[in-house]
């Protein structure tokens, strides 16, 4: 169990300003590199900007999917018409995953927590909630802070959500998160970790980890960490998530790379092509897929 298991915070620690919810040390967090890099990008984070500028009449108004697209992977297996008294969305950026669950799948909440370090994600958030209403029953609280430590209390929460955010967070940190996940969830609760974690053995993955240690001065650990579905089974043991959660799935994506698609932001001809063409089998599904998801098994 990480060292910082009994060190608790609540949102009465925090300050709410516009909408949000800022922790006491926030000019200390403004000043961290991670921070920089994801306020950085939050900025036109894949195109999501266009929400701030759209007319009355402009088609995104109608179809939130010309913003977001149609996420896919878990959220396939997601059930129709579910009810549920509080969800924690870990890297909640825009809202695509809410707004799709909402949407799509009619989830409803009473209460949802959104989690981000980023600050004008959080804010681009606010405005996508006011253009499509999601969740429109739901107490909204969005959290500007690193995820490690959760601002909520013991077996608070019914369902936590994450999508494509925990590769982007170092190992011990992660560990330290998913303990912390496991300390909020209800006993019997939810999660859905789409698409989370990087596979170790992809061969996209082992090509780039080889191109990044050629340059030791720019090298960034967390892009140097994949997990095996047995590395990725343990970390969850080891959070306890048994105890809240007793059956869940850890599942390759069906997303499949042997070349990276791009290196230092070059293209690599033909890559798409080629990684888009791949239809394994079997045990390949395993070694090729780009990543793995983890979620309960009530899902499937």
């Amino acid at each position: 169990m990480s060292q910082l298991a009994d060190v608790k915070f609540s949102l009465n620690d925090f300050e709410l300003r516009d909408g949000i919810y800022f922790p006491s040390d926030y000019e200390q967090l403004n000043n961290t590199q991670h921070k920089k890099t994801w306020d950085a990008i939050g900025k036109t984070y894949y195109g999501s900007q266009k929400i701030e500028k759209i007319a009355d009449t402009s088609p995104i108004k109608q179809d939130y999917t010309l913003l977001t697209g149609t996420p896919g992977g878990t959220w396939n297996k997601f059930p129709l018409n579910k009810s549920v008294g509080s969800i924690l969305e870990i890297g909640s950026g825009y809202g695509r995953a809410p707004l799709h669950l909402s949407k799509a799948k009619n989830l409803r909440c009473e209460k949802y927590y959104g989690i981000d370090i980023s600050e004008p994600l959080l804010r681009r958030l606010i405005k996508v909630k006011q253009e499509y209403n999601f969740f429109p029953e739901a107490e909204f609280n969005l959290i500007c802070t690193s995820a490690e430590i959760l601002p909520l209390e013991d077996n608070s929460i019914d369902l936590v959500i994450s999508n494509c955010v925990f590769m982007h967070i170092p190992d011990a940190q992660l560990r330290n998160l998913l303990a912390d996940i496991t300390r909020v969830l209800k006993p019997g609760g939810i999660f859905v970790f789409n698409h989370s974690f990087h596979n170790k053995s992809c061969p996209s993955h082992i090509i780039h980890n080889f191109i990044r240690r050629l340059n030791p001065f720019v090298r960034n650990p967390v892009y140097l960490k994949q997990y095996t579905s047995a590395e990725i089974e343990e970390m969850l043991v080891t959070a306890g998530m048994q105890t809240k959660c007793p059956q869940y799935i850890v599942e390759p994506t069906e997303e499949y790379a042997i070349l990276p698609e791009t290196i230092k932001g070059i293209p690599v001809p033909f890559a798409n092509a080629i990684n888009r063409s791949l239809k394994p089998s079997g045990s390949l599904k395993e070694t090729l897929a780009y990543g793995f998801s983890a979620y309960s098994s009530q899902l499937d």
